[in-house]
């Protein structure tokens, strides 16, 4: 059940692609599936980092199980993606990691 939500001070025009893209570069981190993966993506949002306007982002990342001896190489697949694909400098991105309780995710009429 992981779940990208990429909230960001720019636009783009390939959403499509780009959701696929980040899509599959969360399932390929944490090997998962890809039919589980959720990617949100919020552009265009009145942001500032650092004092600036230029492009951040804020990222998101839930996942069941997510440990924290994955998120430094978590972090620097998710930077590495957003700097290719949006042009975003990695030391203007923020990452929150979380690993819900099964019995707090819901999904299909049940929980996990």
């Amino acid at each position: 059940m992981p779940v990208l939500h990429i909230h960001t001070n720019i636009s783009i025009d390939h959403q499509s692609d780009f959701l696929a893209q980040a899509s599959s570069t969360v399932a390929s981190a944490l090997g998962k599936p890809e039919s589980y993966v959720m990617v949100l993506f919020s552009e265009c949002k009145p942001m500032s980092f650092a004092g600036t306007q230029e492009p951040t982002a804020f990222v998101e990342l839930k996942s069941l199980g997510l440990n924290d001896t994955q998120t430094k190489d978590l972090s620097d697949k998710l930077c590495s993606f957003l700097e290719t694909t949006l042009d975003i400098e990695p030391s203007r991105i923020y990452i929150e990691f979380s690993s819900p309780e099964r019995a707090m995710f819901g999904w299909n009429k049940s929980t996990f």
